[in-house]
């Protein structure tokens, strides 16, 4: 598997909002279905964090201060952890440096 690419604070919530979301959902219809008694507690817990990582994206949002703290760090990890670059397989010597996301 490929490491991680480049995401923004913008998709991280959405994406936690859809998560927590759908353990909802999902839940919640098992339950009324009667496959489970009750929502299963290691699930809601799920929840309960990514609905939390929502409120966390909220807060950092609207601290701009924050904000432009955190933007300059976050470029620096991502260089940090950046994966080495592979040796050239062509017989050009060219290596692929598409960026695979955002």
């Amino acid at each position: 598997m490929k490491p991680p690419g480049k995401t923004t604070l913008a998709r991280m919530q959405r994406t936690a909002m859809l998560e927590a979301e759908r353990i909802e959902i999902t839940q919640d219809y098992w339950v009324k279905d009667g496959r489970i008694s009750a929502p299963e507690p290691h699930l809601v817990e799920r929840r309960d964090d990514f609905a939390g990582m929502v409120r966390m994206i909220d807060a950092i949002n609207s601290d701009q201060d924050l904000l432009d703290r955190l933007k300059p760090r976050m470029a620096a990890l991502a260089v940090d952890n950046a994966p080495a670059t592979p040796a050239p397989d062509g017989e050009d010597g060219a290596a692929d440096t598409g960026e695979a996301s955002d």
